[in-house]
């Protein structure tokens, strides 16, 4: 998804901004998030949350931008340099998609249930689907739902180089902006719920409503450039409050959709937190098993190629797991479950096929044009 920063970072404490190295846990964290989706998308498990998977790209997003815009601010190219390689990584596969899925839509086929993309194609073109759908709701086709976290990331792309430019010898008020601001959005989003009712549903895809997430990675990669050494041990216990909170709240509520009380007050921010957490465990030494579990080789592949697979996984599922079960139901007496399922799996092996396919021969070579 939606994290397309280089993991090619500078390591907490390196002497030398020029220290960069990759370091595989992050692969693997991101990993982690594109699974989360994937099992919220695919395997329709209302009581668990792997929506929150996008959560954990924006943390991951906001440490590893706000650690290449640190490491370039004296750069004479600083903003030509920065959005020209945010333009090589999105913009190709995105509007890869998005293109050919209008001009199917307008010129070649015409079904009522994507009426919704007819009328709002500019959207999509100019990354602000996130506020088509708070304007005008949700599509009933989902296939390109997902791009509305690619829009939030963009807006984010848009805003923050300035604030790090305007703050670059100021870190301690960059901090309390961060800091100042995470609190407004907690408090504004926890009022609307509390006095705004048919304004709930909208602080899902509400851009400065998700702030908080992409913030908590700027606020841990600030801390890091701060030398503020944070006790592994300390995260570790916070890590395992927030998630014991997370998991009580989703029992009080009774599910685990992105919307309900709970996560629409203070949910987003503690998920952002947690997240926060295990990235700084995954980036320091000492931190037990967690960052030799995240540079596992199958969670680091997912993590490569997770990009493409974001924006594809829901289209293939919508568009041919139906051809599948349809073809399955007339040629067998299976059990219709099963051939439910196996259409999913079908679905997903294709996703992580063309995702494997894509980030070889079409993303490697825009990341190289980046160097």
């Amino acid at each position: 998804m939606t994290n397309t920063e280089s993991l090619d970072i500078q390591p907490p404490g390196s002497p030398s901004p020029s220290a960069q190295v990759r370091i595989p846990a992050l692969d693997g964290l991101r990993g982690c998030a594109i699974l989360l989706v994937i099992v919220w998308h695919y395997f329709n498990t209302a009581w668990f949350p792997g929506w929150a998977g996008v959560d954990l790209f924006f943390v991951l997003s906001g440490y590893l931008i706000t650690g290449r815009l640190m490491r370039t601010i004296d750069d004479p190219h600083f903003f030509s340099r920065f959005y020209r390689n945010r333009i090589l990584r999105i913009f190709p596969l995105y509007y890869g998609l998005v293109i050919p899925f209008l001009l199917a839509i307008f010129f070649l086929v015409k079904p009522e249930h994507l009426h919704f993309y007819r009328e709002h194609p500019v959207s999509l073109l100019i990354f602000t689907t996130n506020w088509t759908f708070v304007c005008f709701g949700l599509p009933h086709d989902y296939s390109l739902v997902p791009l509305w976290s690619i829009a939030v990331e963009e807006q984010f792309y848009l805003l923050w180089p300035f604030v790090i430019l305007a703050t670059r010898t100021r870190p301690k008020t960059r901090i309390g902006l961060l800091l100042t601001v995470s609190a407004l959005i907690l408090l504004t989003r926890t009022a609307i719920w509390i006095g705004f009712p048919t304004l709930r549903d909208t602080c899902y895809y509400n851009t400065f409503f998700r702030l908080d997430s992409l913030f908590a990675g700027c606020l841990l990669y600030q801390l890091d450039a701060s030398a503020v050494r944070l006790p592994s041990g300390l995260i570790r216990k916070i890590a395992l409050i927030l998630l014991a909170t997370l998991l009580t709240g989703i029992g009080i509520m009774h599910d685990g959709q992105p919307q309900n009380g709970f996560f629409s007050t203070v949910g987003y921010t503690l998920n952002a937190l947690f997240f926060a957490c295990l990235l700084h465990l995954a980036l320091h030494p000492g931190s037990g098993r967690l960052p030799r579990f995240l540079s596992l080789p199958p969670l680091r592949y997912m993590g490569k190629i997770s990009y493409c697979l974001y924006l594809i996984h829901v289209p293939v599922l919508l568009n041919i797991a139906p051809g599948i079960v349809r073809l399955g139901q007339s040629a067998s007496s299976w059990d219709p479950a099963f051939i439910r399922w196996t259409a999913v799996l079908i679905c997903l092996a294709l996703s992580i096929l063309i995702s494997g396919f894509s980030y070889r021969y079409v993303e490697s070579f825009f990341l190289r044009l980046k160097k």
